[in-house]
């Protein structure tokens, strides 16, 4: 692990998540289901890797433990609003009311809510790793030949 790189994985997370308000927008105006994409594990995101292989060995920036569980909440929040959005159009669900009536549930409040959590939740992991960012760009690459790391 070196500098250039831990830069590097910091640079791409930010526009990676970035894109799930974008898509929770898209789902929000109601865009079909073939032009959205779809939620990705949290496991198998290039953030979770990269953390997993060597992120997780800064351990001098505790805010990197602080964003794994972020990052978490930021997958589930996306995955929920997803199938609700995509489940919910093929069947809306509805509250039985008196003489076996069904009336259509809106939605939407729920909905909304859970896309200004994810803007909410993604806005602190942005600036968090802009403060890890400016971190590592302060640091000497002596810092990382001397141990800094461990």
């Amino acid at each position: 692990m070196n500098k250039a790189s831990i830069l590097k994985s910091i640079r791409q997370a930010k526009p990676e998540h970035i894109e799930w308000i974008k898509q929770g927008q898209k789902l929000m105006k109601g865009l079909p289901q073939d032009q959205i994409i779809k939620p990705v594990d949290c496991a198998a995101c290039n953030f979770t890797q990269w953390y997993e292989e060597e992120g997780y060995k800064l351990v001098n920036i505790p805010q990197l433990k602080e964003l794994e569980i972020l990052h978490q909440e930021i997958h589930k929040t996306y995955t929920a609003l997803y199938y609700i959005t995509f489940d919910r159009r093929k069947k809306p669900r509805t509250t039985v009311i008196s003489d076996g009536i069904e009336v259509p549930v809106d939605e939407r409040p729920f909905r909304q809510q859970k896309l200004k959590e994810l803007a909410k939740k993604t806005v602190i992991m942005i600036r968090s790793l802009n403060a890890i960012e400016e971190k590592v760009e302060s640091m000497t690459d002596d810092d990382f030949n001397n141990g800094w790391l461990i």
